[in-house]
């Protein structure tokens, strides 16, 4: 018997687990092309900016992607034909940037990498000098603290995102990132309800 903090979240995520099955069994939320190409009944499209694979999605995803989940739904309901896709952005410099520094840590710290202790040493400044400082170079920090959460080495980014450390040194490879993330991504918004995950998800690799 499940303990009693946990007993109701436990019911409730077997209900989520068994509907979810069900819509993927009953293919409930895919939807064909109409066979009349003169067909006037109503219908509804929507997209979302397609994520970027060098990492897990996170709740700015979820924010964001619920806005058209709920416009899909709600128009589903009105009983128009809805098409709700979804792919995965998988070009671009970033992730062949991060894969070729975890190759440079491994070459110089290791595997698994012993990376070496800073501490960080600042010389005073008066209160105007920082606050000057600090002004000029928020715009640029933020971004990249919010993502990595201020980590440093590639490594510990991925490990922070709750991979393996046997799995790491696959991410030396560009092309593993995007046969990596993509399900991951497909797992989560299932988790989270997300009705488009019941159609055919496309995820081209170009060597």
């Amino acid at each position: 018997m499940a303990r009693k903090g946990t007993a109701k979240l436990t019911e409730l995520t077997n209900i989520e687990t068994k509907i979810q099955e069900q819509w993927s069994t009953e293919h409930l939320f895919e939807i064909d092309s109409p066979s009349d190409a003169h067909n006037k009944s109503e219908k509804f499209f929507v997209t979302f900016p397609y994520p970027y694979m060098n990492g897990r999605l996170h709740l700015g995803h979820a924010f964001s992607i619920t806005k058209a989940e709920f416009a899909a739904s709600y128009q589903a309901l009105k009983g128009k034909s809805v098409l709700w896709p979804m792919g995965f952005h998988c070009t671009g410099t970033p992730i062949k940037a991060s894969a070729d520094k975890l190759a440079e840590e491994i070459a110089k710290y290791g595997c698994p990498p012993v990376f070496p202790v800073q501490t960080e040493q600042q010389a005073p400044t008066t209160k105007e000098e920082n606050t000057i400082e600090i002004n000029k170079s928020k715009s640029k920090k933020s971004k990249a603290v919010a993502k990595t959460g201020g980590i440093k080495y590639q490594w510990q980014i991925l490990v922070s995102m709750g991979i393996p450390a046997e799995e790491i040194p696959k991410f030396t490879d560009p092309v593993f990132w995007l046969e990596y993330f993509p399900q991951l991504a497909m797992d989560d918004m299932k988790k989270l309800g997300v009705k488009v995950c019941n159609y055919i998800f496309r995820c081209i690799v170009l060597h």
